[in-house]
């Protein structure tokens, strides 16, 4: 469980933080900032997204101890 969770939150991380890279690298000369501001808030819920993903999966995963 644990290897998947962490799988689970690399993969999200990475799936939002590579458009939100990119969208604020198109954005680089540009006067408008709707551009940046996305690419922001895509790299800002990968890395929320992926934390949130790795912090259950070593909650969740965790066996319990003897009885």
């Amino acid at each position: 469980m644990k290897t998947l969770a962490r799988t689970g939150s690399v993969l999200s991380f990475g799936f939002f933080s590579v458009p939100g890279l990119a969208l604020m690298a198109h954005a680089r000369g540009d006067t408008e900032m709707g551009e940046l501001i996305f690419g922001s808030l895509f790299i800002g819920i990968g890395i929320f997204a992926g934390t949130v993903l790795w912090l259950m999966g070593e909650k969740l995963g965790s066996k319990p101890g003897p009885q």
